[in-house]
C-alpha cells in the first residue's frame, strides 16, 4: 500500500469520527435547562419525548421525532430549533387521521401508518413561533409538530427539523394546547428537565398577553383571496390607465387640431 493510499484512508477514518463525535454531541448532551415552562409543552432532544406540564409536574408524555440532522436555526438547514417558542397557529380539526397536508391545508388525501414511499404531513398541524433572537426564524422556516405516517421512526431523529409524533398522538395533543401555549425545544432529557422544575432556583418561562396578541398566522390561509382580490385591483387599474391614456391622447389630438386652427386663422 503506498503512503498516499495510507493518508486518504487515516483522513477518511478521522472524519467518520468526527462525523460520529458531532452526531453524538448533538443529542448526546443532557444540559439542564436554563429556565423552564411549569404550563406547557416540553421536547427534550435528549430521548426524543414531548411531555405536557401542569404546575411543574408532568401529564402526559409522548415519543416524538425531531431532525436528523441535529439542532440549528439557520433556513434551509433542516435542523430541528432550540429554545422558548409558542403555538401561533392549529390547523386540522376535525380532519382524519392520516390526512395529508401542504402549506398547512388538507389536500383530500388520507395515507395509512407507514406507507411505502410517503413521508407527509399529516392528521394535524401545531405552528409554531419562536420567541428568542436564536430561533426568531423558527416561524419562517415553518417548524411544526404534525403527524406523520412514519410512524415506525418515532423515537429516533428521523425528521427535517418539524418535531413528528403518531396520528394518534397529535389528535390528543392538539386538543391540549392553545394558541399562546409555551413550547420548550430542549437538548436535555426528561428527567433532568422535570429535575429543574423542582428547583426553585431556576427561573419560570412566562409569555406576555401582548406577545401572544402578536403572535404570527399562516398568511397561506388568506392568501388565495388576497391575490385575486389583487388580480381584480390590477384588472381595474389597468381599466383606469387605459381610460386615462386614452383620455390624455384625446386632449393631445385635440390640443393638436386647436393649434393648427389657430395657426390657419393666423395665417
Amino acid at each position: 500500500m503506498t503512503f498516499s493510499k495510507q493518508i486518504s484512508i487515516a483522513a477518511a477514518a478521522l472524519a467518520a469520527t468526527l462525523l460520529a463525535s458531532c452526531q453524538r454531541m448533538t443529542y448526546g448532551r443532557d444540559i439542564p435547562p436554563t429556565a423552564v415552562v411549569r404550563n406547557g409543552v416540553v421536547v427534550t432532544l435528549h430521548d426524543q419525548k414531548l411531555t405536557l406540564v401542569q404546575n411543574g409536574k408532568k401529564v402526559k408524555d409522548y415519543k416524538v421525532s425531531t431532525s436528523k440532522f441535529g439542532i440549528g436555526n439557520t433556513s434551509g438547514s433542516r435542523r430541528t430549533p432550540t429554545g422558548i417558542h409558542a403555538v401561533s397557529q392549529k390547523t386540522g380539526e376535525g380532519q382524519p387521521k392520516g390526512m395529508v397536508f401542504k402549506g398547512c391545508r388538507p389536500t383530500g388525501e388520507v395515507v395509512p401508518v407507514d406507507a411505502s414511499g410517503r413521508d407527509p404531513v399529516v392528521t394535524r398541524v401545531i405552528q409554531l413561533a419562536g420567541l428568542e433572537d436564536k430561533n426568531s426564524s423558527t416561524h419562517r422556516r415553518r417548524i411544526y409538530i404534525h403527524g406523520t405516517p412514519e410512524e415506525r421512526k418515532i423515537g429516533s431523529p428521523a425528521s427535517y427539523g418539524c418535531i413528528r409524533m403518531k396520528s394518534d398522538d397529535i389528535v390528543d395533543l392538539f386538543r391540549r394546547v392553545s394558541r399562546g401555549t409555551p413550547v420548550d425545544i430542549e437538548m436535555c432529557s426528561q428527567k433532568t428537565y422535570l429535575a429543574a422544575e423542582k428547583k426553585e432556583n431556576v427561573a419560570q418561562i412566562l409569555i406576555p398577553q401582548s406577545t401572544i396578541n402578536d403572535l404570527p398566522t399562516d398568511s397561506l390561509r388568506f392568501r388565495p383571496a388576497y391575490r385575486s382580490s389583487r388580480r381584480s385591483s390590477a384588472r381595474r387599474s389597468g381599466r383606469m390607465a387605459r381610460t386615462r391614456s386614452s383620455a390624455g391622447r384625446t386632449k393631445a389630438k385635440t390640443r393638436v387640431a386647436s393649434r393648427s386652427t389657430r395657426s390657419r386663422k393666423r395665417r
